[in-house]
């Protein structure tokens, strides 16, 4: 089987027609809309609790073309629920750090002692169950 390419573009150029060119890029097209509404879909899902936002988002993206995806980019949140819940535990676990960091330099100046922190926990239960 000796395949010529100079047969192959010819039989392309003789079959491929300007209709069948066009439906080619409607099809393409179509295909890259579905993709980025699926896309839309999956984003603003990670990045929002809000039912209104995310009803807005894909409806932007399932009525109108898919040039309207930088409007889409503007009005979507900057950062995903993971990265906000992230930056949170980072930002308590700093505050923790700063709490030990203190509670270890007043210990060590003596200024707590641990029988002092048992006593107050233990008059704080008293005063809750009384």
């Amino acid at each position: 089987m000796n395949i010529d390419l100079s047969t192959i573009s010819v039989f392309l150029y003789e079959n491929i027609t300007f209709e069948l060119f066009i439906k080619f890029i409607i099809c393409y097209l179509f295909i890259i809309w579905f993709a980025l509404l699926a896309w839309v879909i999956k984003d603003i899902w990670n990045r929002t609790n809000s039912i209104f936002l995310q009803i807005v988002s894909i409806l932007i993206m399932l009525i109108f073309p898919p040039v309207w995806i930088f409007i889409y980019l503007i009005i979507r949140p900057w950062k995903t629920l993971f990265e906000k819940y992230y930056l949170e535990v980072e930002e308590n676990l700093e505050l923790f750090n700063e709490i030990i960091k203190k509670y270890q330099e007043d210990k060590i100046l003596g200024i707590i002692e641990p029988q002092d922190i048992n006593k107050q926990n233990k008059n704080k239960e008293v005063k809750k169950n009384p």
